[in-house]
């Protein structure tokens, strides 16, 4: 699957409000709707595009993980688990490599 930028579907830029976020969606999904493009399969993959970009940048914590990891945001809190795990793993390693620099006896 290709990735899609939602600021690009939205045609808004990274530094849009809330509220530009609201307005391009519902000016979008207005033109893009089913109902008013029955019989068009583009209209409704661009639809389905439109919902899944509002979906996520919607969402103030979405959208800080989708501007963080792009196209894998949705495995966010996973990465930072793994970054954390290795940090405290690291920390540990050090501490232990150390431990013996400091006795006196």
């Amino acid at each position: 699957m290709d990735f899609i930028d939602y600021y690009k579907v939205l045609g808004i830029n990274k530094n849009a409000t809330q509220d530009e976020i609201r307005a391009a969606y519902r000016k979008l999904a207005r033109k893009h709707h089913p109902d008013l493009n029955q019989n068009d399969r583009e209209a409704n993959k661009k639809f389905q595009q439109i919902n899944e970009a509002n979906e996520v940048l919607s969402d103030p914590e979405n959208r800080k993980k989708y501007d963080a990891y792009g196209e894998h945001w949705q495995h966010a809190d996973q990465y930072e688990k793994a970054r954390q795990q290795q940090g405290s793993g690291e920390l540990q390693h050090k501490t232990q490599a150390h431990s013996g620099t400091f006795r006196t006896s």
